[in-house]
């Protein structure tokens, strides 16, 4: 298990902004530094947000280190955590953590300048300087470089030979309704993914066998958000479980496990007729978004499965579904 990182709300607005303005060689600056290596070399090493409380979360409370800005700190936490939706020992990977102050914090103004002139509320004398700001207009890449253009295209012209020349198709579960509104709504190669080829493949032989597995498959190597070296998608915080609820939820309806395998053509029939909407799957059924880290995908609204769906995605020998 990876060990977390116990960080205050407050020090990650200060390496951001840091990493824009820079470093110095202060104890403290040394102690940020130190935190940002760890997350630059592993962008998955979880966190955990830590913050001194008098009530029931107390239990995560750091050592107190009784310094003027102590106050002033604390309040910085407790409001990075309202906006960010989190609470006092809280974990989740750096990589989301940072990504959800992103998209949920546009400028540090407001909670970094403090009251001038007071000895208790002192704020940054860099709150004006735009540092964190400017930062995230660059984007969480600017931060963890994703795949170069070049690696990606040669890992789809590898990972879409190896389609064409398997005898069985590794796919996980929620897949097999993306392949469905891919039918419908591009129906054609891109970069990002190997849906089309899957599809393709699919077509030309509706008996080719599918096994369902857990995590990353066949179509998803050319993907920006894949690391190969992990098979590890890392397609923003709502993805990662969001999709694994997906894989679980098809696999219920389906009354199947991960590692079993049938032909395409008797997969998709039973795909079809126990799954007539993507709102059963994609939408919760209720199509409720509890938080940012249960989006529902825009497609469940376009009506693109429903349509593959009627029509059979296309496939020889599976019958078109009434709607």
């Amino acid at each position: 298990m990876r060990k977390y990182i116990k960080v205050h709300p407050y020090q990650l607005f200060c390496i951001l902004c840091k990493l824009k303005r820079g470093f110095k060689n202060s104890k403290e600056d040394k102690k940020l530094r130190a935190i940002l290596d760890k997350i630059i070399k592993n962008p998955e090493r979880p966190i955990m947000l830590v913050c001194r409380v008098a009530g029931s979360y107390s239990y995560q409370n750091p050592q107190n280190i009784k310094n003027k800005k102590e106050l002033f700190r604390k309040k910085q936490d407790f409001d990075i955590l309202r906006l960010i939706g989190l609470f006092p020992g809280a974990i989740m990977p750096a990589r989301f953590i940072i990504e959800k102050l992103f998209n949920s914090i546009e400028t540090t103004k407001e909670i970094c300048k403090g009251i001038p002139n007071s000895k208790i509320w002192k704020g940054c004398q860099y709150s004006e300087k735009s540092d964190y700001e400017k930062l995230r207009e660059e984007g969480i890449n600017s931060i963890f470089p994703g795949r170069s253009l070049e690696e990606r295209k040669k890992s789809k012209k590898i990972s879409v030979k190896k389609i064409y020349k398997s005898k069985i198709l590794k796919i996980r579960p929620h897949h097999l309704m993306c392949m469905v509104c891919f039918s419908e709504s591009k129906n054609q190669p891109i970069l990002e993914d190997n849906l089309y080829e899957v599809i393709e493949r699919i077509r030309k032989n509706p008996e080719i066998p599918i096994k369902l597995i857990e995590g990353p498959c066949m179509i998803c190597p050319p993907c920006s958000a894949y690391i190969p070296e992990k098979n590890l998608c890392i397609g923003g915080f709502s993805m990662n479980l969001r999709d694994e609820k997906k894989d679980l939820d098809v696999l219920f309806k389906l009354d199947m496990n991960y590692g079993m395998i049938l032909t395409a053509k008797k997969l998709f029939e039973r795909l079809f007729k126990r799954i007539k909407s993507a709102k059963e799957i994609c939408g919760y059924k209720d199509c409720k978004e509890t938080s940012s880290e249960w989006r529902i995908c825009s497609n469940v609204y376009k009506g693109y499965y429903e349509k593959g769906r009627n029509k059979g995605m296309g496939i020889p020998g599976v019958k078109p579904k009434d709607k």
